[in-house]
């Protein structure tokens, strides 16, 4: 199966709808997670049919801005569980029976609104854990390292992202291409900001079940961020810089 996580940065245009159209064309997903996608559900029902995954569900943002969609094509069997602010959480049953959690991600972007992403993620822990695999823009970085120019992140940010992936025991899956998923494309030097705010995390009981699985950070398109494509067929992968970094802080605090 494949999955795509994307802030698609609105589709109110040309070039928007054929990033999208392309995306899709590329990588064939299963299930596709767009945030900040600009417009309201109605607006949003030519999608399906456009993209070949016939099945929505649709968070609308405030006002003309914001908001984030789930697509998944016939076939595969995915449930609605809850959607918040900031989270679009589903159920996925495979053909054998095996269900698993996914949570489509559009994380609070005001620095001092942030908790409230964080305090939204913790309250999806629940019990019995599932296998659940968590991605899409969270707009936060988790090491100092994940962010070139503009003002340096504060530690207590990081810690508190940290902390949150800590409680509800979500490890980062790593990446193949680059690092920085968003950059503000500013034209001046001195003011050109990269960061890694785009990634999937998931539990323990979901990297067993499927242990090849992938992360490319693919073409951002007309957007400024990258879609993050997210394969589970069994395939020989690298471990990323950030997979033994990672690691590294879980064992070594």
């Amino acid at each position: 199966m494949k999955l795509v996580a994307w802030n698609c940065r609105g589709l109110g245009n040309r070039p928007a709808v054929r990033g999208l159209l392309d995306l899709q064309k590329s990588e064939g997903a299963d299930i596709l997670f767009l945030s900040e996608i600009r417009m309201n559900k109605r607006r949003m029902e030519k999608y399906r049919w456009m993209l070949g995954l016939t099945n929505m569900l649709v968070r609308e943002g405030k006002g003309k801005g914001g908001g984030f969609a789930v697509f998944w094509r016939k076939g595969v069997d995915v449930s609605l569980r809850s959607i918040s602010d900031y989270f679009m959480d589903v159920d996925v049953k495979e053909e054998d029976g095996f269900c698993w959690r996914f949570t489509g991600v559009y994380g609070e972007a005001h620095s001092e609104l942030k908790y409230r992403t964080w305090q939204q993620l913790c309250g999806l822990h629940v019990q019995p854990v599932k296998p659940w695999l968590c991605a899409g823009d969270f707009n936060e970085i988790l090491l100092s390292h994940e962010k070139e120019g503009g003002r340096p992140r504060s530690q207590r940010c990081m810690d508190l992202f940290r902390d949150a992936l800590q409680h509800c025991e979500l490890h980062d899956l790593g990446f193949e291409g680059d690092m920085f998923t968003w950059r503000n494309h500013n034209h001046v030097a001195d003011d050109y900001i990269k960061e890694r705010l785009d990634r999937a995390m998931a539990n323990d009981l979901w990297r067993r079940r499927f242990p090849g699985v992938r992360v490319i950070n693919g073409d951002p398109r007309h957007s400024d961020h990258r879609p993050v494509i997210i394969d589970t067929e069994k395939q020989p992968r690298k471990r990323s810089r950030v997979d033994g970094k990672l690691f590294a802080l879980r064992h070594h605090g």
